[in-house]
Order: C-alpha cells, then structure tokens, then sequence
C-alpha cells in the first residue's frame, strides 16, 4: 500500500541540476518525511510479530531509503539464506501484513502534509534565495 507522489521524479530531475548541498538538503528532507512509519512498523514488529526479539540479530530495525522515484522503508536485516531450521518463511508476509501496512496507514495523512511542507520549502527557498535547504 504505497503512498504515491506524483511528480516526484520530475521534482528530482529538476533538483539534480542544482548544487550538491541543496540536492543532499532535499534527500534528508525526504528521509524525515519516512521517519514516523520506520519508528511505528518497529514497534509495531516488536508487538505483532513473535520471537523477533530473539537472537542476536535485531529484526525489527527498518531504514529508510530515497531514490529518484520513491521513499521507502524496508528492514535492515535482508534475512536468512537457505532452507535451515532458522529461516522463517512466512516472515516477510507477516511483517508486511503486522507492521508495515499498518504503520503506513497510521501516517498516510501525516506523509502527506509534511510532504507538501517540504515540497512549499522548496519552492519557497528556491524563488527566494536561489537555494532549496540551507
């Protein structure tokens, strides 16, 4: 269940053509944006999900990753190889159906508003003083 921007690479590929620091500047930017579904799809796999506190590998931790086309949120762990006893096969089923579209329904809302304010800075920085972010 994504949350679509429409534009979003247009926006990009514009951006790209500024300096180095506005182009990072934005990225952050995009990255908090994501911030409240990582934290929410954490807890959320910590509560729904049994035995994910178990072991040394912590596989409720989410990142958050920007491309030219989308922000996403995905666990850090990319999970077990092989058919052995530790592997879970039903596990990225149940963290996508426990945690994470849950979490993305919860800020659906959210994202949006906080996009369009990052989307207003942008435009706002740039026709005034040349720069997207500081």
């Amino acid at each position: 269940m994504p949350v679509y921007v429409k534009g979003l690479a247009e926006v990009n590929y514009l951006l790209s053509k500024a300096d180095k620091e506005t182009r990072l500047g934005l990225r952050k930017a995009e990255r908090e944006v994501a911030r409240p579904i990582s934290g929410d799809a954490e807890r959320l796999t910590l509560q729904n999900i049994p035995r994910t506190r178990l072991g040394k590998v912590e596989w409720w931790e989410m990142r958050i990753g920007v491309t030219q086309t989308l922000i996403y949120v995905a666990p850090k762990q990319k999970g077990v190889r092989g058919k052995g006893p530790r592997r879970r096969k039903e596990f990225a089923n149940l963290m996508m159906a426990r945690a994470m579209e849950p979490a993305l329904r919860k800020n659906e809302h959210d994202i949006e508003a906080r996009f369009d304010h990052v989307l207003e800075e942008v435009a706002h920085r740039f026709n005034e003083v040349g720069k997207v972010i500081p």
